[in-house]
């Protein structure tokens, strides 16, 4: 190889190595929200409907039906809601949606925003909680 070749995999090298420590900050960046979500005070939140939902799934072109729920709680006389997805479902989707309807849930605020919310659950009824929040929550959460 001679020095010109050389220069290019070192400039290559280099660039997927910025690549790789952009994208471990972002995870970094990500991650922590979760932490510092985890510490949020609590609110009660109830399960007011469920319905399944064409989600689109980063890692594939054709969207996935998924059900979709939505919820509502009471901060300071205030009503806010929200809305999250079940994946890896391993029973009837439409079983699932009738038996989470009306549940209630402990949901985490950022009391500087209650708006803003996060569920600690990672499982509900057996399947996984797709929200916004976190890195490894990004693909298959529900459009508001």
């Amino acid at each position: 190889m001679d020095e010109t070749g050389l220069y290019i995999l070192l400039g290559f090298i280099g660039l997927l190595a910025a690549i790789a420590a952009v994208g471990g900050w972002w995870w970094r960046i990500e991650a922590r929200k979760v932490e510092v979500a985890r510490n949020w005070p609590t609110a009660e939140a109830t399960v007011e409907s469920g319905t399944l939902e064409p989600i689109a799934d980063s890692s594939s072109r054709a969207p996935i039906v998924l059900p979709v729920f939505a919820f509502s709680y009471e901060v300071d006389e205030n009503y806010y809601s929200g809305r999250f997805a079940l994946s890896h479902i391993n029973a009837d989707a439409d079983q699932i949606i009738q038996r989470v309807i009306g549940r209630k849930l402990q949901i985490r605020y950022n009391p500087s925003s209650p708006v803003t919310w996060f569920i600690p659950d990672e499982e509900i009824e057996g399947c996984r909680v797709e929200q916004k929040m976190g890195p490894h929550l990004v693909g298959l959460y529900p459009r508001d």
